[in-house]
Protein backbone atom coordinates (compact mmCIF):
# COMPACT_ATOMS: atom_id res chain seq x y z
CA UNK A 1 0.00 0.00 0.00
CA UNK A 2 1.22 3.57 -0.54
CA UNK A 3 -0.13 4.71 2.94
CA UNK A 4 3.33 4.10 5.11
CA UNK A 5 5.09 7.01 4.19
CA UNK A 6 2.56 9.32 2.29
CA UNK A 7 0.18 10.39 4.87
CA UNK A 8 2.73 12.07 7.52
CA UNK A 9 3.97 13.94 4.82
CA UNK A 10 1.26 15.05 2.77
CA UNK A 11 -0.93 15.69 6.14
CA UNK A 12 1.28 18.78 7.57
CA UNK A 13 0.60 20.36 3.94
CA UNK A 14 -3.15 19.77 3.48
CA UNK A 15 -5.75 22.58 4.52
CA UNK A 16 -7.46 22.24 7.29
CA UNK A 17 -9.61 20.87 9.15
CA UNK A 18 -9.53 17.74 8.78
CA UNK A 19 -13.29 15.94 8.66
CA UNK A 20 -14.21 14.61 12.07
CA UNK A 21 -15.90 11.78 10.14
CA UNK A 22 -15.84 11.01 6.33
CA UNK A 23 -16.96 8.35 4.20
CA UNK A 24 -13.54 6.81 3.72
CA UNK A 25 -11.11 7.33 6.50
CA UNK A 26 -7.50 8.26 5.61
CA UNK A 27 -4.84 5.55 4.19
CA UNK A 28 -8.43 3.77 2.96
CA UNK A 29 -7.58 2.32 -0.74
CA UNK A 30 -10.09 3.90 -3.30
CA UNK A 31 -10.35 2.65 -6.92
CA UNK A 32 -11.56 5.36 -9.46
CA UNK A 33 -15.28 4.33 -11.32
CA UNK A 34 -14.98 6.67 -14.42
CA UNK A 35 -12.23 8.38 -16.18
CA UNK A 36 -11.63 11.87 -14.32
CA UNK A 37 -9.43 14.77 -14.58
CA UNK A 38 -7.73 15.03 -11.34
CA UNK A 39 -6.81 19.00 -10.13
CA UNK A 40 -3.50 20.23 -8.77
CA UNK A 41 -3.87 23.68 -7.10
CA UNK A 42 -7.35 24.14 -8.47
CA UNK A 43 -6.17 23.55 -12.00
CA UNK A 44 -6.66 20.52 -14.50
CA UNK A 45 -3.45 18.34 -13.33
CA UNK A 46 -3.45 14.68 -14.79
CA UNK A 47 -6.50 12.28 -15.76
CA UNK A 48 -6.87 9.39 -14.04
CA UNK A 49 -7.91 5.84 -15.54
CA UNK A 50 -11.19 3.72 -14.22
CA UNK A 51 -9.77 1.15 -12.06
CA UNK A 52 -7.23 3.05 -10.97
CA UNK A 53 -6.50 3.27 -7.42
CA UNK A 54 -4.95 5.30 -4.52
CA UNK A 55 -5.10 5.45 -0.90
CA UNK A 56 -6.68 8.27 0.66
CA UNK A 57 -4.89 11.15 2.10
CA UNK A 58 -8.12 13.27 3.68
CA UNK A 59 -11.80 14.04 2.48
CA UNK A 60 -12.91 17.25 1.88
CA UNK A 61 -16.76 17.00 1.97
CA UNK A 62 -17.64 20.58 1.25
CA UNK A 63 -15.62 20.45 -2.27
CA UNK A 64 -17.09 17.09 -3.16
CA UNK A 65 -13.43 16.11 -3.13
CA UNK A 66 -10.78 13.30 -2.00
CA UNK A 67 -7.01 14.23 -1.38
CA UNK A 68 -4.91 11.81 -2.85
CA UNK A 69 -0.61 11.02 -3.71
CA UNK A 70 0.38 10.88 -6.96
CA UNK A 71 4.00 10.41 -7.97
CA UNK A 72 5.51 12.54 -10.66
CA UNK A 73 8.30 11.36 -12.74
CA UNK A 74 10.83 13.03 -10.43
CA UNK A 75 10.54 14.10 -6.56
CA UNK A 76 8.10 13.61 -4.00
CA UNK A 77 5.00 12.95 -4.67
CA UNK A 78 1.78 15.47 -4.14
CA UNK A 79 -1.77 15.76 -2.61
CA UNK A 80 -4.52 15.89 -5.91
CA UNK A 81 -7.97 16.21 -5.83
CA UNK A 82 -10.15 14.05 -7.28
CA UNK A 83 -14.16 14.02 -6.78
CA UNK A 84 -15.61 11.68 -4.35
CA UNK A 85 -18.07 10.34 -6.59
CA UNK A 86 -16.08 9.48 -8.64
CA UNK A 87 -14.31 6.53 -6.06
CA UNK A 88 -15.43 3.17 -4.70
CA UNK A 89 -13.42 1.75 -2.07
CA UNK A 90 -11.31 -0.99 -3.26
CA UNK A 91 -12.13 -4.55 -2.70
CA UNK A 92 -10.15 -5.83 0.30
CA UNK A 93 -7.85 -8.90 1.44
CA UNK A 94 -6.45 -9.96 4.44
CA UNK A 95 -3.01 -8.57 3.45
CA UNK A 96 -4.57 -5.22 3.39
CA UNK A 97 -6.30 -4.71 6.30
CA UNK A 98 -3.60 -6.30 8.53
CA UNK A 99 -1.91 -3.55 7.15
CA UNK A 100 -4.32 -0.82 7.28
CA UNK A 101 -4.71 -2.34 10.61
CA UNK A 102 -1.34 -1.47 11.77
CA UNK A 103 -0.71 2.18 10.18
CA UNK A 104 -4.23 2.73 12.15
CA UNK A 105 -2.37 1.72 15.30
CA UNK A 106 0.91 3.57 14.18
CA UNK A 107 -1.52 6.89 13.64
CA UNK A 108 -3.33 6.13 17.43
CA UNK A 109 -6.40 5.28 15.94
CA UNK A 110 -7.05 2.29 17.80
CA UNK A 111 -10.70 1.80 17.47
CA UNK A 112 -9.99 1.62 13.63
CA UNK A 113 -7.23 -0.62 14.14
CA UNK A 114 -9.07 -3.70 15.87
CA UNK A 115 -11.14 -2.82 13.06
CA UNK A 116 -9.13 -3.69 10.31
CA UNK A 117 -7.20 -6.68 12.35
CA UNK A 118 -10.52 -8.63 13.34
CA UNK A 119 -11.56 -8.14 9.58
CA UNK A 120 -8.05 -9.69 8.04
CA UNK A 121 -8.51 -12.62 10.71
CA UNK A 122 -11.66 -13.74 8.02
CA UNK A 123 -9.17 -14.27 5.56
CA UNK A 124 -7.81 -17.87 5.20
CA UNK A 125 -4.75 -16.79 4.05
CA UNK A 126 -4.08 -14.38 6.51
CA UNK A 127 -5.85 -15.42 9.39
CA UNK A 128 -2.91 -17.25 11.83
CA UNK A 129 -1.29 -13.93 11.46
CA UNK A 130 -3.16 -11.88 12.24
CA UNK A 131 -4.97 -14.24 15.41
CA UNK A 132 -1.39 -13.79 16.39
CA UNK A 133 -0.93 -9.60 16.05
CA UNK A 134 -4.45 -8.42 16.75
CA UNK A 135 -4.50 -10.04 20.74
CA UNK A 136 -1.14 -8.58 21.24
CA UNK A 137 -1.64 -4.91 19.70
CA UNK A 138 -5.21 -5.02 21.81
CA UNK A 139 -3.56 -5.73 24.54
CA UNK A 140 -0.93 -3.64 24.79
CA UNK A 141 -3.46 -0.80 23.68
CA UNK A 142 -5.43 -1.80 27.20
CA UNK A 143 -2.76 -2.04 29.34
CA UNK A 144 0.15 -0.16 28.31
CA UNK A 145 2.23 -2.24 30.41
CA UNK A 146 6.12 -2.71 29.98
CA UNK A 147 5.69 -6.17 29.60
CA UNK A 148 3.22 -5.62 26.61
CA UNK A 149 5.26 -2.57 24.83
CA UNK A 150 8.44 -5.22 25.22
CA UNK A 151 6.06 -8.35 23.62
CA UNK A 152 4.67 -5.29 20.70
CA UNK A 153 8.98 -4.94 20.02
CA UNK A 154 9.50 -8.59 19.72
CA UNK A 155 6.66 -9.02 17.25
CA UNK A 156 8.14 -6.29 15.04
CA UNK A 157 11.21 -7.73 15.07
CA UNK A 158 9.97 -11.44 14.01
CA UNK A 159 7.49 -9.93 11.78
CA UNK A 160 10.65 -8.45 9.76
CA UNK A 161 12.44 -11.91 10.03
CA UNK A 162 8.88 -13.20 8.34
CA UNK A 163 9.58 -10.43 5.16
CA UNK A 164 7.28 -8.17 6.29
CA UNK A 165 9.21 -5.03 6.81
CA UNK A 166 5.94 -2.35 6.38
CA UNK A 167 4.31 -3.98 8.80
CA UNK A 168 7.37 -4.50 11.18
CA UNK A 169 7.84 -0.40 10.90
CA UNK A 170 4.82 0.61 11.59
CA UNK A 171 4.12 -1.76 14.83
CA UNK A 172 7.71 -0.95 15.88
CA UNK A 173 6.64 3.00 15.02
CA UNK A 174 3.07 2.68 16.64
CA UNK A 175 4.83 1.03 19.90
CA UNK A 176 7.45 4.37 19.98
CA UNK A 177 3.93 6.78 20.60
CA UNK A 178 1.97 4.28 22.29
CA UNK A 179 4.41 3.88 25.39
CA UNK A 180 6.17 7.14 24.73
CA UNK A 181 9.48 7.92 27.15
CA UNK A 182 8.46 4.28 29.00
CA UNK A 183 8.45 2.56 25.70
CA UNK A 184 11.58 0.08 24.95
CA UNK A 185 14.08 0.54 22.73
CA UNK A 186 13.67 -0.78 19.34
CA UNK A 187 15.09 -3.88 18.39
CA UNK A 188 15.21 -2.91 14.51
CA UNK A 189 17.17 -1.36 12.69
CA UNK A 190 15.23 1.91 12.10
CA UNK A 191 16.85 3.95 8.91
CA UNK A 192 17.85 1.05 7.13
CA UNK A 193 14.11 -0.55 7.59
CA UNK A 194 12.57 2.97 6.76
CA UNK A 195 14.27 3.27 4.03
CA UNK A 196 13.53 -0.29 2.68
CA UNK A 197 9.72 0.55 3.58
CA UNK A 198 9.91 3.75 1.58
CA UNK A 199 11.57 2.12 -1.41
CA UNK A 200 8.79 -0.13 -1.77
CA UNK A 201 6.01 2.41 -0.89
CA UNK A 202 6.79 4.59 -3.55
CA UNK A 203 7.88 1.85 -6.01
CA UNK A 204 3.70 0.65 -5.57
CA UNK A 205 2.17 4.04 -5.94
CA UNK A 206 3.92 4.28 -9.12
CA UNK A 207 3.32 0.73 -9.95
CA UNK A 208 -0.45 1.40 -9.82
CA UNK A 209 -0.03 5.12 -11.66
CA UNK A 210 1.97 2.88 -14.56
CA UNK A 211 -0.39 -0.02 -15.19
CA UNK A 212 -3.57 2.13 -14.83
CA UNK A 213 -1.94 4.09 -17.82
CA UNK A 214 -1.07 1.21 -19.61
CA UNK A 215 3.14 2.00 -19.19
CA UNK A 216 3.90 -1.84 -18.21
CA UNK A 217 7.32 -1.00 -19.02
CA UNK A 218 8.08 1.73 -16.41
CA UNK A 219 5.74 -0.40 -14.22
CA UNK A 220 7.73 -3.63 -14.30
CA UNK A 221 10.97 -1.32 -13.49
CA UNK A 222 8.55 0.19 -10.63
CA UNK A 223 8.17 -3.58 -9.02
CA UNK A 224 11.79 -4.82 -9.74
CA UNK A 225 13.15 -1.82 -7.86
CA UNK A 226 10.15 -2.23 -4.90
CA UNK A 227 10.61 -5.98 -4.69
CA UNK A 228 14.36 -5.61 -4.18
CA UNK A 229 13.60 -3.60 -1.29
CA UNK A 230 11.08 -5.94 0.14
CA UNK A 231 10.69 -8.97 -1.56
CA UNK A 232 7.46 -10.19 -0.21
CA UNK A 233 5.41 -7.64 -0.56
CA UNK A 234 2.16 -9.10 -1.56
CA UNK A 235 0.64 -6.07 -4.24
CA UNK A 236 4.09 -6.04 -6.29
CA UNK A 237 3.97 -9.62 -6.39
CA UNK A 238 0.23 -9.71 -7.75
CA UNK A 239 1.50 -6.49 -10.22
CA UNK A 240 4.14 -8.39 -11.36
CA UNK A 241 2.61 -11.56 -12.22
CA UNK A 242 -0.47 -9.34 -14.35
CA UNK A 243 2.17 -7.21 -15.89
CA UNK A 244 4.48 -9.95 -17.01
CA UNK A 245 0.86 -11.36 -18.91
CA UNK A 246 0.22 -8.40 -20.45
CA UNK A 247 4.06 -7.75 -21.41
CA UNK A 248 3.33 -11.53 -23.30
CA UNK A 249 0.14 -10.23 -24.87
CA UNK A 250 1.88 -6.97 -26.07
CA UNK A 251 4.86 -8.80 -27.91
CA UNK A 252 2.94 -11.57 -29.80
CA UNK A 253 0.79 -8.36 -31.32
CA UNK A 254 3.92 -6.64 -31.94
CA UNK A 255 5.15 -9.74 -33.71
CA UNK A 256 2.07 -9.77 -35.75
CA UNK A 257 2.42 -6.22 -36.69
CA UNK A 258 5.81 -6.43 -37.88
CA UNK A 259 4.78 -9.61 -39.87
CA UNK A 260 1.85 -8.10 -41.66
CA UNK A 261 3.82 -4.90 -42.54
CA UNK A 262 5.96 -7.18 -44.55
CA UNK A 263 3.65 -8.80 -46.73
CA UNK A 264 1.47 -7.13 -49.97
CA UNK A 265 -1.35 -5.24 -48.66
CA UNK A 266 -0.88 -5.93 -45.16
CA UNK A 267 -0.53 -2.37 -43.92
CA UNK A 268 -4.11 -2.76 -42.16
CA UNK A 269 -3.57 -5.50 -40.04
CA UNK A 270 -0.52 -4.47 -39.24
CA UNK A 271 -2.17 -1.06 -38.19
CA UNK A 272 -4.28 -2.75 -36.31
CA UNK A 273 -1.67 -5.34 -34.45
CA UNK A 274 -0.02 -2.25 -33.63
CA UNK A 275 -2.87 -0.49 -32.10
CA UNK A 276 -4.13 -3.66 -30.36
CA UNK A 277 -0.61 -3.67 -28.77
CA UNK A 278 -0.38 -0.44 -27.71
CA UNK A 279 -3.24 -0.55 -25.99
CA UNK A 280 -2.11 -3.28 -23.64
CA UNK A 281 1.28 -1.56 -23.31
CA UNK A 282 1.93 2.23 -24.27
CA UNK A 283 5.74 2.03 -23.54
CA UNK A 284 6.27 -1.04 -24.89
CA UNK A 285 9.34 -0.05 -26.81
CA UNK A 286 9.58 -2.13 -30.09
CA UNK A 287 5.72 -1.18 -30.84
CA UNK A 288 7.09 2.47 -30.66
CA UNK A 289 10.17 2.07 -32.79
CA UNK A 290 7.61 0.10 -35.16
CA UNK A 291 4.96 3.08 -35.10
CA UNK A 292 7.93 5.43 -35.57
CA UNK A 293 8.53 3.19 -38.65
CA UNK A 294 5.03 3.37 -39.75
CA UNK A 295 3.89 7.28 -38.63
CA UNK A 296 3.00 8.09 -42.50
CA UNK A 297 0.27 4.95 -42.26
CA UNK A 298 -0.38 5.47 -38.52
CA UNK A 299 -1.45 9.24 -38.95
CA UNK A 300 -3.61 8.39 -41.29
CA UNK A 301 -5.10 5.65 -39.62
CA UNK A 302 -5.92 7.33 -36.52
CA UNK A 303 -6.13 10.92 -37.71
CA UNK A 304 -5.50 11.94 -41.16
CA UNK A 305 -5.01 15.44 -41.49
CA UNK A 306 -7.77 17.98 -42.88
CA UNK A 307 -6.09 18.78 -45.85
CA UNK A 308 -7.30 19.09 -50.19
CA UNK A 309 -6.81 15.49 -50.46
CA UNK A 310 -8.95 14.93 -47.45
CA UNK A 311 -11.89 17.40 -48.74
CA UNK A 312 -11.70 15.78 -51.83
CA UNK A 313 -12.71 12.49 -50.47
CA UNK A 314 -15.17 13.75 -48.15
CA UNK A 315 -16.95 15.65 -51.12
CA UNK A 316 -18.89 17.90 -48.22
CA UNK A 317 -18.62 19.97 -44.98
CA UNK A 318 -16.81 22.71 -43.88
CA UNK A 319 -13.00 22.69 -43.75
CA UNK A 320 -12.21 24.92 -41.36
CA UNK A 321 -14.54 23.69 -38.82
CA UNK A 322 -13.29 19.79 -40.01
CA UNK A 323 -9.69 21.06 -39.28
CA UNK A 324 -11.07 22.45 -35.72
CA UNK A 325 -12.09 18.90 -35.23
CA UNK A 326 -9.33 17.49 -36.26
CA UNK A 327 -7.23 19.61 -33.89
CA UNK A 328 -9.48 19.44 -30.84
CA UNK A 329 -9.40 15.53 -31.64
CA UNK A 330 -5.79 15.11 -31.95
CA UNK A 331 -5.02 17.16 -29.30
CA UNK A 332 -7.53 17.34 -26.62
CA UNK A 333 -8.17 13.93 -26.91
CA UNK A 334 -4.61 12.74 -26.40
CA UNK A 335 -4.11 14.42 -23.18
CA UNK A 336 -4.77 11.08 -21.42
CA UNK A 337 -4.28 7.92 -24.33
CA UNK A 338 -3.33 7.39 -27.39
CA UNK A 339 -5.43 7.84 -30.54
CA UNK A 340 -7.09 4.70 -31.56
CA UNK A 341 -7.70 3.85 -35.56
CA UNK A 342 -10.14 5.81 -36.42
CA UNK A 343 -12.00 2.87 -38.58
CA UNK A 344 -12.39 1.05 -35.11
CA UNK A 345 -15.16 2.01 -33.87
CA UNK A 346 -18.97 2.60 -35.19
CA UNK A 347 -19.92 6.42 -34.80
CA UNK A 348 -22.64 4.97 -32.67
CA UNK A 349 -19.60 4.08 -30.40
CA UNK A 350 -17.79 7.05 -31.29
CA UNK A 351 -20.81 9.49 -30.44
CA UNK A 352 -20.96 7.20 -27.09
CA UNK A 353 -17.02 7.77 -26.20
CA UNK A 354 -16.52 11.02 -26.98
CA UNK A 355 -19.94 12.30 -24.90
CA UNK A 356 -18.21 9.98 -21.79
CA UNK A 357 -14.70 11.66 -21.96
CA UNK A 358 -16.03 15.26 -22.26
CA UNK A 359 -15.96 15.94 -18.95
CA UNK A 360 -12.59 14.59 -18.44
CA UNK A 361 -11.41 16.67 -21.06
CA UNK A 362 -13.47 19.54 -20.64
CA UNK A 363 -15.13 20.19 -23.84
CA UNK A 364 -18.38 21.43 -24.31
CA UNK A 365 -21.20 20.53 -26.55
CA UNK A 366 -19.90 22.33 -29.63
CA UNK A 367 -16.76 20.77 -29.16
CA UNK A 368 -17.65 17.83 -29.28
CA UNK A 369 -20.01 18.16 -31.99
CA UNK A 370 -16.52 19.36 -34.09
CA UNK A 371 -14.49 16.35 -33.19
CA UNK A 372 -17.71 13.98 -34.39
CA UNK A 373 -17.93 15.72 -37.32
CA UNK A 374 -14.56 15.53 -37.75
CA UNK A 375 -14.44 11.42 -36.46
CA UNK A 376 -17.55 11.21 -39.36
CA UNK A 377 -15.64 12.26 -42.23
CA UNK A 378 -12.18 10.98 -41.48
CA UNK A 379 -14.01 7.71 -41.48
CA UNK A 380 -15.41 8.16 -45.36
CA UNK A 381 -11.56 9.10 -45.89
CA UNK A 382 -10.13 6.19 -44.38
CA UNK A 383 -12.67 4.09 -45.78
CA UNK A 384 -12.10 5.22 -49.41
CA UNK A 385 -8.10 4.90 -49.30
CA UNK A 386 -6.98 1.73 -51.68
CA UNK A 387 -5.42 -1.28 -49.13
CA UNK A 388 -1.53 -1.10 -49.43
Amino acid sequence: MARRILLPTFLALLPAPLLAASAFAPGELVRVTRGEMMQFEGRNFVGSAKGEEFPVLQQDAARGVLLVPYYKKDGPPIAVAIAADAVEAAPRDGWLDLLAGLEAFRDQRYETARQFLTRAAQDEKYRALAAALTPRVLGAVTSRSAGTLANLRETAAQLETLGHPCLALALDEGTDRLGGPTAPPTKLNRPDLAQRVATSTRALARTRQAVAMHCLTNAAEEIHAGLAAEPNRPELKAFQAKVEKDMAEADEHCADADSYRKIFKGTPHALTALEMGLKVCADHPKLLALKKDMAGAFEEGTAPPVNAAFMAAVKSGDAKELAEGHSLYTNRCTECHDLELIDSRTMSSWEKMVGSMSRRAGLDEAQQARIIAYITAAQKVVQSKPQE
